[in-house]
């Protein structure tokens, strides 16, 4: 049988193929999408063909600015098209596509409720979560299921990249958010916990989280480098005009033997949110007071008594009576309540106001254990700490928007903030090296009053010029403080000696007074010099000025106080900045990029008046930047920013005089030092496929400081620490954060992972000696969860923190902890009225420079039931702490010591609560499911 060459078979076949190619038809599907209610164009739509068999994606465009779309190549078949906006039903039609049509026109297609079209046939649909639209990432709330009573922190909780942390705080990205807005309007301030924690996660359409621009950036179009994290809540269509909210009553009690602090047995939680509506205006109320540590705002505001016997051990501040920021810690009796306007009086003019009250009686008790790290005799520190704290503070917020006309814009904003309270404090400490000898120990009652009066105000003007690019923009700025305050310490404190153990007796009164006052002008002007090129020249000048006093007695016997000269400071403290800078921006359809530098003089002029001491500096620095945004495609992105900035040494830094305020830490200046240089770099990248649902966020942050401010520690012999500031180089810094998510079909469920790791290298002198110090922490989470939310909605996952820290002096000082978490969350919805949740957290501690490594388990359960009309009534038991273990656990690292802090918390109780939710719209009460 002859053999055929198989080269001869291919080339007919390759032939044939190319033949029947040419010749095969395929379809161009064009249209135009509009909204049903109003005949407007959704530019932005997705539009995708559907394989009807499975609903699996075939092809997809998307509408243009007409609200046009056009798929090309179709081929012949049949197929369901689907149509997508975030804020509309999906629109679904069934096509088929033959071959003797090459181009079809659907027309106008109207969006329409999927209720009438899926009666016709069956889709698998899945809403789309998220969408990258230049710098903005956009949430769609209807992918992510939440409780009928949970609020918008809750709802962010769920959200791809976004934390939030147990005090309130929110990071997206691994950025902290720094404002919320309502539907791009201010909602009480920068308060983020405050719009976050207390208004409904069913009013939400959409989140947005991107990088707001300052005013004036916005106002010139070229980027200033003043940017602020923000997350804008879209509002459903149907809640912009009308009442909405929660009001809510609860009452339990407390498990016996808890050594919970309050003397109260009951628990209670009661708040209310009530919001009015319009077109035009945003009416807020809000008010809460509960014992269950529950804030539902920020501590921005309140007094932090940190007076006392200042301390500088390892750089960890002072001590004395400070207020404990994390609302988890402790036992808080909050009593709080608001009211938030804004309002369009005009078209063109738009006012936002808010005012807020808020009072809370705090008691916490902690106990604090750290091992110090020396070049020779390291040694451990105990603490027990009982402190009780009361804060009242008012505050007010204006602003003033006139779009005077469309080429000018004109901005007001003013604050005003008054906060009083008082602290009590009992504190005892304990020194030992590590065979346990003792070194020195310190018993100190500290006592404080105080008030705060701030003001501050800002005036921003823009004006747009005739020739496209040209813009002049200028503010004013001026802000004012005034804090009083009053401390009464006594302290014994003992120190091991030859000859057994000396004392040190301090009785004080202690009067500290501080202004301050700054000011900042600025004037920029934009020119467009070539074809979407521009030049921006910009010249900023700033003021602030301190005057700060504190008064010193020794009180001698009862009703007899001697001032001490020796320790009574008084000073004067001017900083003045003089900024020249000028920006170069290039713009292309894909790429944004500015470039730029600044010339930047700084002058302290500062004068201790207590010892006739006078300092003036003069520094001279440039300081370059760049910008870069770059995308790639429509769902992914990159930002590159590039800066540097001077930080500048405090007088209290600078003065050569002696504070011994604290027995035990004697700190110096040093008149010598000079200012930090900082290079700052962050890499950014978003990226989300809306087809497969893979989305990953990822960002990656150095700095590397130039003549860093460290101290430099010396220890005598009775472990008596001297501390003074100096400059050191090689100081760095990296940070990382990786985000991905995607689903997995086939199983029905979705996995997260977040990816976090930082790196700092340091200079730690101790005895003179330079000591290097590596510290890296990694942490990793990890979930996994369920897809269809409907009616259960489950996720498991688990947390792992790893620190370590290397000194360069030996190997043996090294540290290292870790921290692991376990954690599930269960959610059912059941018999059409009754829900139940879950969530149990279970942490594990070790490390071996820890006396104890306990591992913790934190349960709490909810059982819920919907009623009345319109299901707006909800009765809730919730049971918190289940197994009756909770304790606040927080371990750090630090140049010279680590950490361990044990504080008592709020531990189990019952809660029977009722809420009733207000739902009236359009002048009719809506049904709620």
């Amino acid at each position: 049988m002859q053999h055929i060459n198989v080269k001869y078979l291919l080339l007919p076949l390759l032939f044939l193929g190319i033949i029947t190619s040419a010749f095969t038809q395929t379809i161009n599907v064009t249209g135009k999408v509009i909204d049903n209610k109003s005949g407007e164009t959704m530019p932005g739509s997705t539009v995708m063909l559907l394989n009807p068999a499975d609903s699996s994606f075939y092809k997809f465009s998307t509408t243009n600015t007409e609200g046009s779309f056009s798929i090309k190549g179709a081929k012949a078949g049949k197929y369901i098209l689907q149509i997508s906006f975030i804020g509309y039903d999906s629109y679904y039609k069934e096509l088929s596509l033959t071959t003797d049509k090459k181009n079809v026109n659907l027309g106008n297609l109207n969006i329409k409720t999927k209720q009438a079209l899926l009666k016709t046939f069956d889709v698998i649909e899945e809403i789309v979560p998220v969408i990258i639209n230049g710098d903005t990432v956009e949430f769609n709330a209807a992918a992510f299921k939440t409780q009928p009573e949970d609020n918008v922190a809750a709802l962010l909780k769920k959200l791809p990249g976004v934390e939030v942390e147990s005090d309130g705080t929110i990071k997206s990205q691994g950025e902290e958010v720094q404002r919320v807005l309502i539907d791009g309007k201010e909602f009480f301030g920068d308060d983020t916990k405050t719009a976050t924690e207390n208004l409904p996660a069913d009013m939400v359409k959409s989140v947005q989280v991107y990088d707001d621009h300052s005013d004036a950036s916005k106002m010139s179009g070229i980027d200033d480098g003043d940017r602020t994290k923000t997350i804008n809540l879209k509002i459903k269509k149907d809640r912009k005009k009308g009442v909405f909210g929660n009001i809510t009553a609860g009452g339990g009690v407390t498990a016996k033997n808890t050594g919970n602090l309050s003397d109260e047995d009951g628990m209670f939680n009661n708040k209310l949110n009530i919001n009015k509506f319009k077109d035009d205006m945003q009416l807020s109320v809000l008010g809460m007071f509960n014992n269950t540590n529950e804030q539902g705002f920020s501590y921005n505001d309140y007094l932090n008594f940190s007076g006392g016997t200042p301390s500088y051990r390892g750089g960890s501040g002072s001590s004395g009576i400070n207020l404990n920021n994390n609302p988890n810690d402790g036992f808080t009796t909050t009593t709080a309540g608001g009211i938030n306007w804004n309002k369009d009086i005009t078209k063109k003019i738009n006012f936002s106001s808010s005012y807020f009250y808020s009072e809370l009686n705090k008691k916490v008790y902690r106990e604090i254990e750290r091992q110090y790290i020396t070049d020779s005799t390291d040694f451990n520190s105990e603490e027990k700490d009982n402190e009780n704290q009361f804060n009242r503070t008012h505050s007010i917020r204006l602003k003033y928007h006139h779009k005077i006309d469309s080429t000018q814009n004109l901005k007001i904003n003013a604050n005003l903030n008054y906060s009083e309270g008082n602290a009590f404090s009992y504190t005892t400490s304990e020194s030992n090296t590590i065979d346990g000898s003792f070194l020195n120990s310190s018993n100190n009652n500290n006592q404080s009053t105080g008030n705060n009066l701030a003001g501050d105000g800002k005036i921003t003007y823009g004006k747009r010029f005739q020739k496209k690019g040209r813009s002049l923009v200028t503010n004013a700025s001026f802000g004012s403080s005034e804090n009083e305050k009053t401390y009464y310490v006594e302290s014994q404190n003992n120190f091991a000696n030859s000859g057994g153990v000396l004392i040190s007796n301090i009785t004080q009164t202690q009067d500290e007074s501080n202004k301050e006052i700054n000011y900042s002008g600025k004037v920029s002007y934009t020119e467009p010099i070539a074809k979407r090129t521009y030049l921006e020249l910009n010249y900023q000048r700033s003021n602030y000025n301190s005057d700060y006093v504190k008064d010193f007695f020794d009180v001698a016997a009862p009703n007899t106080e001697i001032y001490n000269y020796n320790l009574s400071l008084a000073y004067n403290n001017n900083f003045t900045y003089d900024n020249y800078k000028i920006n170069t921006k290039f713009n292309t359809e894909k790429s944004k990029l500015t470039v730029g530098a600044a010339v930047q003089k700084s002058t302290l002029d500062g004068e201790i008046i207590t010892d006739t001491f006078n300092l003036k500096k003069v520094n001279w620095n440039i300081l370059p930047r760049l910008k870069w945004n770059y995308s790639f495609s429509k769902a992914t992105r990159m930002n590159l920013n590039y800066n540097t900035n001077v930080q500048e040494p405090s007088l209290s830094q600078l003065q050569p005089t002696i504070n011994n305020s604290d027995p035990l830490v004697i700190y110096q200046g040093n008149p010598n030092l000079t200012s930090e240089y900082r290079h700052n770099v962050r890499l950014r990248v978003m990226s989300f496929n809306r087809f497969s649902f893979v989305n990953i966020f990822a960002m990656l942050n150095g700095t590397y400081t130039k003549n860093k401010i460290t101290e430099s520690q010396t220890l005598d012999s009775r472990f008596i620490q001297k501390v003074k500031p100096i400059n050191v180089d090689n100081d760095y810094a990296l940070s990382g954060y990786v985000y991905f998510g995607t689903p997995i079909r086939p199983l029905k469920c979705k996995i997260n992972i977040r990816l976090n790791s930082s790196y700092n290298k340091s200079i730690l002198f101790v005895n003179s000696d330079a000591n290097d110090v590596d510290r890296f922490n990694n942490g990793v989470d990890f979930s996994v969860e369920n897809r269809g939310k409907d009616k259960i909605d489950v996720k498991v996952g688990t947390k792992i923190s790893h620190n370590t820290t290397a000194y360069s002096i030996s190997s043996s000082l090294n540290q290292e902890y870790l921290t692991t978490g376990y954690y599930a969350e269960l959610f059912i919805d059941f018999l059409k009225t009754w829900t139940f949740s879950s969530k149990i957290e279970y942490t594990q501690y070790a490390g071996n420079q820890f006396v104890s490594n306990p591992s913790i388990p934190i349960w709490k359960a909810h059982l819920s039931k919907r009623f009345l009309k319109g299901k707006n009534g909800l009765l809730k038991l919730s049971v918190y702490d289940i197994f009756n273990q909770n304790i606040g656990i927080n371990r750090t690292s630090e140049l010279n010591y680590i950490e361990d802090e044990r504080v008592t918390t709020l531990s189990r109780y019952v809660m029977l609560s009722f809420t009733y939710k207000i739902r009236r719209f359009g002048g009719k009460k809506k049904k709620t499911n």
